[in-house]
């Protein structure tokens, strides 16, 4: 009689238990610390580890152009020193402001326009009336407008005038566009202002840390 020779291959499962924590978004993105922004419709939102939402869904964020870990553009809401900007449409014209990571306005939309806060500073636009004359035939002040570029801290105090003050060119789109922002950090406590004359000059500042 032959031998049957049975061949036994044992193979090894590892089984991972996999638990959904959230569902029915449109785009996940990476974890900033604790949370994570996810987007569904037209709204974004944030989410903890936990899959909570932490932060409801609204359509106020301003989102900033990121880039995954294979090159492609990705942009969503941001939180950088606890702050994420939003904005608040008032009239034709954006103005531009911060919440903390509960989702409470920390500083009130009141400029306009505002970068990402860095190193615990961020750069902002502000408008200034200045009254230089009369007319009498209107009987009214004659008014210059002018925009200018300031350095605030997390709570919106403002910590530097960066002394490039400027009438506002932006295209006059309905909403308005908002006007360039043209200084920049180049060091955490370094920062280079562009003046009217397209020179730069370089600040370098205390920290209040």
């Amino acid at each position: 009689m032959k031998n049957l020779v049975i061949i036994v291959i044992c193979l090894q499962f590892h089984f991972v238990s996999f638990a959904q924590i959230f569902n029915d978004i449109d785009e996940a993105t990476p974890f900033q610390g604790e949370i994570a922004a996810v987007k569904k419709g037209n709204q974004w939102g944030f989410i903890d580890k936990k899959g909570t939402l932490v932060i409801d869904y609204r359509n106020d964020f301003v989102l900033t152009k990121n880039t995954d870990e294979m090159g492609n553009a990705m942009w969503y809401p941001l939180f950088k020193d606890n702050r994420c900007l939003i904005r608040k449409l008032s009239g034709d014209t954006y103005f531009y402001g911060y919440i903390d990571e509960i989702g409470k306005t920390s500083i009130e939309p009141n400029y306009l326009n505002a970068t990402n806060f860095e190193n615990g500073y961020a750069i902002v636009i502000l408008t200034s009336k200045d009254v230089i004359g009369y007319n009498e035939v209107l009987r009214k002040d004659i008014i210059s407008s002018k925009i200018e570029e300031f350095i605030i801290t997390p709570s919106g105090e403002l910590f530097k005038y960066l002394e490039n003050p400027r009438s506002d060119d932006s295209p006059k789109t309905k909403p308005k566009t908002p006007p360039v922002i043209y200084s920049k950090f180049i060091a955490p406590n370094i920062i280079a202002v562009k003046k009217k004359d397209q020179k730069w000059d370089i600040y370098e500042f205390l920290t209040l840390k």
